[in-house]
């Protein structure tokens, strides 16, 4: 797994460095707020050329389109690549964060390794307790001295099994165990007063504690008396006379050893067992008489070898590193067919800001033709104002006028003005607009009779649709105001209700 991490790492880091020449001049002059991830954008444009997915992906004309629209261009070459390397490169983003993520994992696990040199487990040590570690063994049937294996059974032939080892801590010495023997009665000595000045005066109730702390050694205590001391310590001397009673506690002290005596009488049959449960039950006494022989030292070896069979220890993997990979490529995937949400939503914005100022260029234009512009000098006088508006930043980007700027840009370079004003109304892909441009283009086809009473018409229409759109807009805002008016709702309600609980129930 460590192999593969760094593997995925390599091929991206040979990836960008070969990109990155090619991409200084694309990155260059780009808007870094709105390219945040321009950092990768090398590695992007290298999976776009040499995997050939730049001629897939500029076959989407929606996508091209939108760009189009949004940016108010005819050459959107570049715009487009920048667009699809913001998408390579979120995805990129997320398959390096949970690689990284999965390679802290994984040596994370090797640093904790349980097995050492091959077929040794450390012991917890005094009065840390037993433990449990899940191992991997695979049992290999050994060959003979003429170079055969068991029952014509092939060297890659065996058994793999998962096993639970329970591990016990560290056991004492017989020497070690008497001297801890004599520290824990003086333990109790000191601890079992609580809070009474000494065994003459007890005033309050004894501490009876159940192990002495930094060993696995339990304590049993039995009050000769049960009316006077209870089981946990708890004095009893209310009814006490004034000199007082004397009155014993016996400490039992348990070191692994339990007394537990009951009688019964069974007829067991044995079980019948297949090969791999005898190899496995033998490898369990295997295991406890290693145990046992090996309590006092500091590892537990395991066995390496079993009947016929060769042992070889592994730590069993939880695959961690392989998961997060997995729901790094989930996410990546999901994040690539959800990417062009955000440019569908650009484009509905894009479609109710033109709608909202369509009133505003009619009336405008309505107004210029009749001071006694012509329609070129109307249009032109528009998107001048509105240029330099931008210049002065006094105002935000505003599409329709944008579009309308191309078209006095085309005009400038000696487009006829019929198909330029149709293209305006292509471009934009709105109703409004393209009857806007058609009237304009019948002007000038057949002149300028009736015209200014057109507009003026055009004008009062689009103003009532302004008003339904903003209406429908108000609609659709309180619409979305529904979800968090509903849940202070139930803030509100659940401020009320449960102190009134609390009351009826005090």
């Amino acid at each position: 797994m460590l192999i593969l991490n760094i593997s995925i790492f390599l091929l991206f880091a040979i990836g960008y460095l070969y990109g990155i020449k090619n991409t200084k001049e694309l990155i260059k002059n780009i808007d870094k707020k709105e390219h945040k991830l321009y950092i990768l954008y090398p590695l992007a444009e290298v999976i776009l050329t040499k995997t050939r997915l730049e001629n897939f992906l500029n076959r989407k004309e929606r996508i091209t389109n939108s760009i189009k629209a949004l940016h108010a261009t005819n050459k959107p070459e570049l715009l487009q690549r920048l667009y699809w390397c913001s998408r390579i490169s979120l995805i990129m983003a997320i398959l390096i964060l949970f690689d990284l993520l999965s390679l802290l994992g994984q040596l994370q696990s090797t640093s904790n390794s349980i097995i050492q040199e091959g077929k040794y487990i450390t012991r917890p040590e005094y009065g840390e307790g037993s433990d449990e570690v899940n191992l991997k063994v695979a049992m290999e049937q050994s060959s003979n001295k003429e170079g055969m294996y068991k029952d014509g059974m092939k060297e890659s032939e065996g058994y793999s099994e998962d096993l639970t080892i329970k591990v016990e801590e560290r056991s004492y010495s017989e020497d070690e165990l008497s001297q801890i023997f004599e520290k824990a009665i003086q333990y109790l000595k000191l601890y079992v007063l609580g809070d009474n000045s000494s065994a003459d005066l007890v005033y309050e109730n004894l501490n009876f504690i159940e192990t002495i702390p930094g060993t696995s050694i339990a304590v049993e205590w039995r009050p000769e008396n049960y009316e006077l001391i209870q089981i946990d310590g708890t004095i009893q001397n209310e009814q006490i006379v004034e000199k007082g009673l004397i009155t014993t506690v016996t400490a039992t002290l348990t070191y692994h050893n339990q007394q537990v005596e009951h009688s019964m009488s069974f007829h067991i049959m044995p079980k019948k067992y297949s090969e791999e449960e005898k190899l496995l039950n033998k490898l369990e006494d295997e295991i406890t008489t290693s145990n046992e022989k090996s309590k006092e030292d500091r590892r537990m070896e395991l066995p390496d070898a079993i009947e016929n069979y060769r042992l070889k220890w592994s730590e069993k993997e939880e695959n961690i590193g392989l998961t997060l990979l997995f729901l790094g490529a989930l996410m990546a995937l999901l994040a690539w067919i959800f990417g062009d949400k955000e440019l569908d939503n650009q484009m509905t914005r894009r479609k109710e800001q033109m709608l909202l100022d369509y009133p505003e260029i009619i009336n405008k234009f309505t107004l210029l033709v009749n001071a006694g512009m012509t329609v070129k000098q109307a249009w032109n006088k528009i998107a001048e104002d509105y240029g330099f508006k931008i210049l002065q930043k006094e105002s935000k980007k505003r599409f329709a006028y944008e579009e309308m700027l191309t078209t006095s840009h085309e005009l400038r370079l000696g487009l006829p003005e019929s198909i330029a004003y149709e293209q305006y109304g292509r471009r934009t892909g709105l109703i409004p607009y393209i009857k806007f441009s058609s009237l304009i283009s019948q002007n000038l086809k057949k002149g300028n009779r009736g015209f200014t009473e057109l507009l003026m018409k055009e004008a009062i229409e689009a103003f009532e649709d302004r008003k339904e759109t903003a209406k429908r807009l108000g609609e659709e805002a309180g619409t979305k105001l529904l979800i968090p008016m509903m849940i202070m709702l139930i803030i509100v309600f659940l401020i009320i209700l449960v102190p009134a609980f609390w009351s009826f129930g005090a």
